[in-house]
């Protein structure tokens, strides 16, 4: 009996699907919000094609494309039979690194995104220290590199060099509202030292 009712629901369930196969394929696919990402492979993650069954295609395709870091928000719209709309909002590279990726402004490694990422160029040794570049980068907006080892950091900007051990002296100094003036300028617990 229970062979006989698993057979009747298998049934059922392959005849709606090739019904709304026949009745309500995807027709039209529209991708909104493309930025770097290429829509091409965006449909594939997604696995978004014309000829689909429309009513069988949910919010559980957006799965994949949730695990890319390039995508941010990424959402699926039916406005009528037939057309499925895919809105994304992809991250936006601000931090470019030496080996070609690039952080987001929410610290996420965007692999490849160095090319479009306008902030400061970041070198350095060590553990990515994320949150500590992302604040610098947005206490100096004017630097043009930033370096980091487990010796502390350095912020460099036209003929300007500030280094401090710890990030924090730099944010205090940077609160001061102090221009990057020519030459080397060291920031320790104990105070400043400025060099040529």
């Amino acid at each position: 009996m229970g062979l006989v009712r698993f057979l009747l629901v298998f049934l059922l369930l392959a005849t709606l699907y090739v019904a709304s196969l026949v009745l309500f394929p995807v027709e039209e696919v529209e991708v909104v919000g493309l930025k770097h990402l290429q829509r091409e492979d965006v449909l594939a993650r997604a696995g978004l094609y014309p000829g689909e069954a429309w009513l069988w295609v949910g919010p559980s395709r957006l799965a994949p494309l949730r695990q890319d870091p390039w995508v941010a928000e990424a959402h699926l719209e039916k406005p009528q039979p037939g057309a499925v709309r895919l809105l994304l909002r992809e991250r936006e590279p601000f931090l470019p690194l030496a080996d070609g990726s690039a952080l987001a402004e929410d610290g996420t490694l965007l692999p490849g995104g160095a090319p479009y990422a306008p902030g400061p160029r970041v070198e350095g040794t060590g553990p990515l220290p994320k949150a500590d570049l992302l604040a610098l980068a947005r206490a100096f907006p004017k630097a043009k590199r930033l370096r980091y080892t487990p010796a502390g950091y350095w912020v460099e900007g036209e003929g300007a060099t500030l280094f401090a051990p710890e990030v924090r002296f730099l944010l205090e100094y940077a609160q001061t509202g102090a221009p990057l003036r020519e030459g080397r300028i060291y920031l320790y617990s104990w105070g400043v030292s400025v060099g040529p």
